[in-house]
């Protein structure tokens, strides 16, 4: 088990400590350097019930939470926080894994929430930052939730992408018989991020996603 813990921890760790080094050396920075973190260590996270028990996962979470509450106090890992807008998306990104493990009745469903918030919204903020500039526009007229037609875009291609890794991995017999679900939920998905503050949708998007995946089983 420990060895498991090791191996599911270890690249997670690689990632935070390779960002801060290249913050440091100013290679990254403001929200390149948040979604290094974001996508790469989510990713790895979205695959831990396939070698560490949910348990294992929630204690996980926990302690990764910790560890960040007390670095958002001490600003110990500074390219997590190397952003201008007010965000708390680390947070909940912790919490997503709590809660998941401790919800999730399948594998597959706690990684396909997970790759919701890793990967589709990663990407999307990816996308946004580089190809969105020119198509951006405000939900609500709130400017803390600026969004792209290119980024919105990318999170509903990446969402299907995310769906259709859950089917490989174990949730093809689900649906069979559920196929309107599986091709709503990440426009539903898209649209949560789009109206979500303060990074509340790295919370709200793999809570709701773990909660319709448990009821089709």
């Amino acid at each position: 088990m420990l060895i498991k813990i090791i191996s599911a921890t270890l690249p997670v760790g690689i990632v935070l400590f390779s960002s801060e080094y290249m913050w440091r050396k100013k290679l990254l920075k403001g929200e390149r350097a948040r979604k290094y973190i974001h996508i790469l260590a989510g990713i790895w996270m979205a695959f831990w019930p396939f070698y560490i028990p949910f348990d294992g996962i929630f204690m996980l979470g926990a302690m990764a939470f910790t560890l960040l509450l007390y670095s958002r106090l001490t600003n110990l890992l500074h390219a997590i926080y190397a952003v201008k807008r007010k965000t708390y998306g680390e947070l909940f990104f912790a919490l997503a894994i709590i809660v998941s493990a401790y919800l999730a009745r399948e594998p597959w469903v706690f990684t396909v929430s997970i790759l919701f918030l890793a990967l589709a919204d990663g990407g999307a903020a990816v996308v946004g930052r580089f190809w969105g500039l020119k198509n951006q526009y405000l939900v609500f007229g709130n400017k803390n939730l600026t969004k792209s037609v290119t980024g919105t875009a990318a999170f509903v291609g990446l969402a299907y992408v995310s769906v259709g890794i859950g089917l490989v991995l174990g949730g093809s017999d689900v649906f069979s018989g559920n196929v309107a679900y599986f091709v709503l939920l990440p426009l539903v998905m898209a649209a949560i991020e789009n109206v979500s503050p303060y990074g509340l949708d790295n919370f709200a998007t793999p809570l709701l996603a773990t909660i319709v995946f448990n009821s089709l089983l």
